[in-house]
């Protein structure tokens, strides 16, 4: 009898031990597995994300490139369909100057801007008082940390000089015209550089002196440099470079009354044009900006 009862209860054990090891094998497989899968799905998606941020980069560069083309119809629009996309060069013709010049104050005032709509003479009229009261109320370039008034008169310098809605309008035609701002900005500097404004009717323009003052307050002031940190990343390596370039002009005439040292300000430079994207011609001012490291044996 107790025979017969061991055949029956070791099978019977033995199908008991052999479901519930199986049950436990399967739990244990389906646990695995959905671990594989979680990780799986895990290495998907970053995968996807890498490749997502790949190609957002991509267009990022791509629009970059984009933007950094010389745009052609815009400047023929500005300046005539005879100027050349240029930028600075050292053997502009006055009359192309003047002619440039001319074309680009023509071409504001067709546009939409409140405060030359409402000038009985233009653009140019705007512009010629807003250049004449910065000459005649220069920024302060050394000392401005000495006392708290200096400070703050020299952060707000434009806007106390000028007003609300003169930086308005030039805060808008750098906004508005940034795809040309490369060529404007060449274009006034040549201008502003050559002897007495190239031609008569503009020959009450800043002289070297004044370019000086302002080239400092961009470099060597804190009020000069929160501006530029405030403005477009192309307008503040722009006008950092010219006015190294001014600077430079300063040196040679012996007119650097501060002693500004150019030397950082060029390595500086360099970097920052370097690490722009979205400049037309990046490799001619650095090309100037190592001609000035040469020079001043950096």
């Amino acid at each position: 009898m107790e025979k017969i009862v061991k055949i029956f209860i070791i099978p019977l054990a033995l199908g008991f031990i052999g479901y519930f090891g199986y049950h436990r094998i399967m739990e244990w497989h389906k646990k695995e597995l959905g671990t594989a899968i979680r990780q799986e799905q895990d290495a998907f998606e970053d995968r996807s994300w890498t490749l997502k941020e790949e190609m957002r980069k991509l267009e990022e560069e791509l629009a970059l490139e984009k933007k950094a083309r010389v745009p052609e119809e815009k400047l023929m629009e500005v300046f005539g369909k005879d100027a050349a996309a240029s930028v600075w060069q050292e053997d502009t013709d006055c009359e192309d100057l003047e002619q440039q010049i001319k074309a680009f104050f023509i071409y504001l005032d067709k546009q939409d801007y409140p405060i030359v709509q409402e000038s009985a003479h233009g653009s140019y009229d705007v512009f010629r008082q807003m250049v004449r009261q910065l000459s005649e109320n220069p920024p302060v370039v050394t000392g401005e940390t000495m006392d708290l008034i200096s400070l703050t008169r020299n952060m707000a310098h434009f806007y106390k000089i000028l007003g609300k809605r003169r930086i308005q309008f030039a805060k808008d035609v750098l906004h508005n015209e940034t795809d040309i701002i490369e060529s404007i900005m060449a274009t006034f500097f040549e201008f502003y550089t050559s002897d007495k404004c190239c031609q008569k009717d503009l020959r009450k323009c800043p002289g070297l002196g004044v370019l000086y003052e302002y080239a400092g307050f961009f470099l060597n002031t804190v009020g000069g440099r929160s501006y530029l940190l405030r403005r477009d990343s192309k307008v503040r390596i722009l006008t950092t470079f010219y006015s190294i370039l001014i600077l430079d002009m300063a040196n040679d005439a012996v007119l650097n009354r501060y002693g500004i040292d150019i030397r950082p300000h060029i390595n500086l430079s360099i970097d920052d044009i370097s690490n722009q994207k979205n400049l037309i011609y990046p490799e001619t001012y650095v090309a100037k900006l190592h001609q000035l490291q040469e020079k001043y044996k950096m």
